[in-house]
């Protein structure tokens, strides 16, 4: 009778767990990894919040590359994300550690960590242009067509002064620049003076 009894709770039981070939239990999947929080080394996460926070802060006076948070964080969404291991590239990835290493050493890393990347996040032409056509793309007549075609104007034109967000005139690279990031929250005003002729970048 015991005997009985235990071979129909057995049988009972690997019912209720399911054959493993025929019949598997469920498993929960894995949760989704959110890269907006990613960190890098420096403990830095990998958010535009956290970017313009770092480059506001050690970036200012002539280091000073946007003309406000709200420039900055409109800008900063255009660049691409890249990842948390970048020191090189155009990438926000690369920007972020920019931004922190300009805590010791400002007039270095601040243009690297800033809009257009100064050779060290990208060059200059690159990192204008992906804000530039990013933030003029909705504009009834956007100042370029394409990559291509801002690439081969921004070539031309003249690169110093130096970047910085004090830079709002004259026929330079770091005008338009300035004006890109500054499309980048009022672009009706702003996308005209990126445009190679006419504005007050001549």
């Amino acid at each position: 009778m015991r005997t009985a009894t235990f071979v129909a709770f057995l049988v009972a039981s690997l019912a209720a767990c399911g054959d493993s070939e025929t019949n598997p239990p469920a498993i929960d999947a894995p949760a989704a990894i959110d890269s907006s929080t990613a960190i890098d080394a420096a403990g830095q996460a990998q958010t535009c919040a956290n970017y313009c926070a770092l480059i506001g802060t050690n970036c200012t006076a002539a280091n000073a590359m946007y003309g406000g948070t709200a420039e900055c964080m409109a800008s900063c969404m255009l660049f691409p994300a890249g990842t948390a291991a970048d020191m090189g590239g155009n990438t926000l990835g690369c920007r972020i550690y920019h931004a922190d290493a300009a805590a010791t050493n400002a007039g270095l890393h601040c243009r690297h960590a800033g809009p257009g990347g100064d050779g060290a996040c990208g060059m200059n032409c690159e990192g204008f242009c992906t804000i530039a056509l990013g933030a003029c793309a909705g504009q009834a007549a956007p100042p370029y067509a394409s990559m291509g075609a801002c690439m081969t104007a921004c070539s031309g034109f003249a690169t110093t002064p130096s970047y910085s967000a004090a830079t709002t005139s004259g026929n330079s690279l770091a005008c338009r620049l300035y004006h890109a990031t500054a499309a980048s929250t009022t672009p009706g005003l702003h996308c005209p003076h990126t445009a190679p002729t006419g504005g007050p970048c001549q």
